[in-house]
C-alpha cells in the first residue's frame, strides 16, 4: 500500500508513543541479551536489530525516527556491550531512503570513537520482505546465527510483508518481531475482492473472511483475535501480545503486535508497554494524549480476582502460574501478587519446602500452588475455632 505523506512529516500522539515503547523494550533487550551472552561465553556473537521500514529517519522539528532510537540507546546506555552491535535499515521510498542515509552518516560522524563494538549498515533502499529473504539466505548459506535479532516491522497499511516472513524470522533461535497492522485502512475496504489478497498475504490464509459479516467493535476485536491465532498457529510464535493505538476520536487506528518464543522477552515487552499505558488495556489514545495515559491502574488485587475468576480449583507450579499471568492478564510482577493471594488464603502451596518463609515464591518455582475461591460462608468469624 503506498504512503501519501511528504519525506518528511509531522509526528502524531501515538507514534511518538509507538517509539516509547520501543525505545524502552530496546533498552532492556540489548543489555539483557549482552549480559546473557558474556555468561555462556559467546560474546564475538553479534546482536541484529533490523528496521524493515526506516522512513526518513526523523520528523519535523528534528523529531527522531525509529532509525535513531537503538543508535542513542547504544551510544548513551551506561552498560558496557561485549557483544558487536549490527543495525540495519531498510525503506523503499528512494527520497526518505536518500534523507535517511545522509542522516546517518551525519550521526555515524558525530559518534566516532563513542559507540564501541556498534556497526551500522548504509541503509538499504528496497522492498521489506525481499531484503530479509535476503538476509536469511545470507546467513543460512554462511551458516551464521540470524539472532540474537529484533525486526521493527512499522509498516504504512497492512499487505507489505507475508505472515510467512514472520514464520520464517521466528524459527531462528532467539529472533522476535514487533510489527503492525492499519486496521483503519482495512475495514473500510475489506468489502472490495481487490484487497483480499493482501490481507490473506498478512494472515498467510483466508480466516480472516469470517469477520465480513460482522459489525463494529464485534468485528474489530474478532479481527485481531484471528490474527494473533495466525501469528500463534502459522508465523510459530509462542507467545503474541497486542497494543492498540487510537486517534483523536478514540478509534483504533492500528495495532502493534510484539511475537517472541521467549517468555523473559514477553515479560520485558510488557514493562516496556506499561510505561504507556499501566491501565492493562495496553492502548494508547490521541483523544487522551495531553492527559495521564490512564486514570485506572491494574493492580495486585485485580489480578487476584482475575486469578480466582479464572483458575479456581486448579493446581500448578508458580512457575506455570507466573507463565499464565503473563500470557493472559495485563500484571508483570506476578510474585508479588501470589504472597498477597497466599495472605487471604485465595493460595495454597501445595507440599512447600519446610524451610520455605510465607508468601515466599522466587526461590520456589517448582513448587505446586492451587488456587482457591474464598467463599463468604467459609470464611472464619470471631467466634469460629
Amino acid at each position: 500500500m503506498s504512503d501519501p505523506k511528504e519525506t518528511i512529516y509531522a509526528a502524531c500522539p501515538h507514534t511518538v508513543a509507538k517509539h516509547r515503547i520501543l525505545q524502552a523494550y530496546l533498552t532492556r533487550w540489548l543489555a539483557i541479551l549482552d549480559r546473557n551472552a558474556q555468561k555462556i561465553g559467546r560474546s564475538s556473537q553479534r546482536l541484529l536489530y533490523v528496521d524493515g521500514f526506516a522512513g526518513a529517519g526523523e520528523y519535523e522539528d528534528g523529531v527522531p525516527g525509529s532509525p535513531q532510537i537503538p543508535i542513542d540507546i547504544v551510544a548513551n546506555q551506561s552498560h558496557q556491550f561485549a557483544c558487536p552491535i549490527e543495525m540495519r535499515f531498510i525503506e523503499k521510498r528512494s527520497d526518505r531512503a536518500a534523507h535517511l542515509r545522509q542522516l546517518i552518516r551525519d550521526k555515524k560522524a558525530k559518534l566516532v570513537g563513542t559507540t564501541g563494538r556498534l556497526q551500522i549498515i548504509d541503509p538499504v533502499e528496497g522492498d521489506c520482505e525481499q531484503e530479509i529473504r535476503r538476509l536469511v539466505s545470507e546467513c543460512e548459506a554462511r551458516r551464521q546465527a540470524l539472532g540474537p535479532a529484533f525486526f521493527f516491522l512499522d509498516q504504512f497499511g497492512y499487505s507489505s510483508f507475508s505472515m510467512d516472513l514472520i514464520q520464517t524470522i521466528l524459527r531462528h533461535e532467539v529472533c522476535e518481531t514487533f510489527s503492525y497492522l492499519n486496521w483503519n485502512l482495512l475495514h473500510p475496504f475489506m468489502a472490495d475482492a481487490t484487497k483480499h489478497a493482501g490481507i490473506s498475504k498478512a494472515f498467510g490464509g483466508s480466516e480472516w473472511r469470517e469477520v465480513l459479516t460482522l459489525s463494529g467493535s464485534q468485528k474489530e476485536t474478532r479481527f485481531r483475535e484471528v490474527y494473533l491465532a495466525a501469528l500463534r498457529e502459522r508465523a510459530g510464535a509462542r507467545y503474541a501480545y497486542p497494543f492498540a493505538m487510537r486517534g483523536p476520536d478514540h478509534r483504533v487506528i492500528y495495532w502493534l503486535f510484539f511475537c517472541t518464543n521467549n517468555l523473559r522477552g514477553l515479560e520485558e515487552m510488557k514493562e516496556a508497554m506499561w510505561e504507556v499505558d499501566r491501565s492493562g488495556g495496553f492502548e494508547f489514545s490521541d483523544k487522551f494524549a495531553s492527559e495521564r495515559s490512564s486514570l485506572y491502574e491494574y493492580t495486585d488485587a485485580q489480578l487476584a480476582t482475575d486469578l480466582v475468576r479464572e483458575l479456581d480449583g486448579q493446581s500448578m507450579t508458580v512457575e506455570q502460574l507466573k507463565e499464565y499471568v503473563l500470557v493472559n492478564t495485563p500484571a508483570i510482577c506476578a510474585l508479588r501478587a501470589f504472597g498477597a493471594m497466599e495472605a487471604a488464603k485465595q493460595l495454597r502451596p501445595i507440599d512447600p519446602p519446610p524451610n520455605r518463609k510465607v508468601r515466599s515464591f522466587g526461590q520456589h518455582m517448582r513448587m505446586k500452588v492451587r488456587i482457591k475461591e474464598v467463599r463468604p460462608e467459609a470464611q472464619a468469624t470471631f467466634f469460629s475455632e
